[in-house]
């Protein structure tokens, strides 16, 4: 008996330690984003759900948009974003890359928002300040086509801002859409009336009804 139990606490000192700690000298470093956190995690999409989470990331150059799906299995998803990453296929970029919000946008956004004027969640966050500022140099150069990309383009985020409502307008006269301008007016007139746009909004209609 005493021979059985000395051969076997040998075996018994190993047990202390885990495989990497022999494997591997010294251990490896767990990353913070993977350490598992106290508690059960929470898993409250059944087997087979389709929702996703959006990621954006705009650094004034590019933004990259992702939808990852969130597993019922309950697994952490740790995304690392790198700039010009070899081998992987991506999206042709558009033409224009929303300009990044800055201080100045924050009272912008608060403004539109007190109104009750509606913003689109979905659409990439942009600098109003920024692409107006955009809009104007492409209409000073004569551009009209690019100076509507920029008009488009915060009113993805905010469809009922009064004053990109009424350049658009303007534009879309520029171009020869007068159809299409009568439109942006009457809905821009709606939301919030001007003299200006009024009086342009009321010739028109004249120049159609004859």
């Amino acid at each position: 008996m005493k021979w059985r139990l000395l051969s076997i606490l040998p075996l018994t000192g190993c047990a202390a330690h885990s495989y990497t700690h022999y494997l591997l000298e010294p251990a490896p470093a767990t990353p913070p984003e993977l350490e598992e956190s106290e508690g059960t995690q929470l898993r409250p999409f059944g087997f087979g759900s389709t929702t996703a989470m959006n990621v954006r990331w705009n650094d004034g150059n590019v933004i990259t948009e992702v939808q990852i799906p969130l597993l019922a299995s309950g697994q952490r998803i740790v995304i690392e974003h790198t700039p010009g990453a070899a081998g992987v296929e991506v999206i042709p970029s558009t033409r224009l890359v929303p300009p990044r919000p800055t201080l100045a946008d924050e009272t912008l956004d608060l403004a539109y928002r007190e109104r009750g004027l509606q913003v689109n969640p979905d659409a990439p966050e942009v600098s109003i300040s920024g692409a107006r500022t955009r809009m104007q140099a492409a209409l000073e150069e004569g551009n009209y086509q690019l100076a509507l990309e920029w008009c488009e383009l915060v009113l993805g985020r905010y469809p009922s801002h009064p004053e990109t409502l009424r350049a658009k307008g303007s534009l879309l006269l520029l171009l020869g859409e007068r159809q299409k301008a009568i439109e942006v007016y009457e809905q821009v007139e709606e939301i919030e009336s001007d003299p200006i746009v009024r009086q342009k909004l009321e010739e028109l209609l004249r120049q159609e009804s004859r």
